[in-house]
């Protein structure tokens, strides 16, 4: 009985296992896309630095907001949205559909 439970496991903790290195392997190609944002850092070397060049010194004192959107948090947003394909993700503590 122990070896069976022990062996079930091992098994179960390899399929999970396998499972999250899957996952890690997509992040880490999706991140060489300069136009992905898929952490909340950008990447795994925390960079928080993006490689597209639109942004520049000659041009940043011209940036202005192109959109705006209350997420009903009234002390200030904390959390990095992710940017993966043409959607953008961000959390907030109420169920806001965008």
């Amino acid at each position: 009985m122990h070896k069976l439970l022990l062996s079930s496991s091992v098994g179960i903790l390899a399929l999970f296992a396998a499972g999250a290195a899957n996952a890690d392997d997509e992040l880490l190609t999706l991140q060489k896309d300069a136009k992905q944002w898929v952490s909340p850092t950008g990447d795994y070397a925390n960079v928080r630095h993006s490689g597209l060049k639109q942004i520049t010194a000659e041009n940043v004192g011209k940036l202005a907001p192109a959109w705006q959107f209350s997420t009903g948090v009234l002390r200030g947003h904390e959390g990095a949205p992710l940017v993966v394909g043409d959607v953008m993700f961000l959390h907030t503590p109420f169920p806001n559909i965008v």
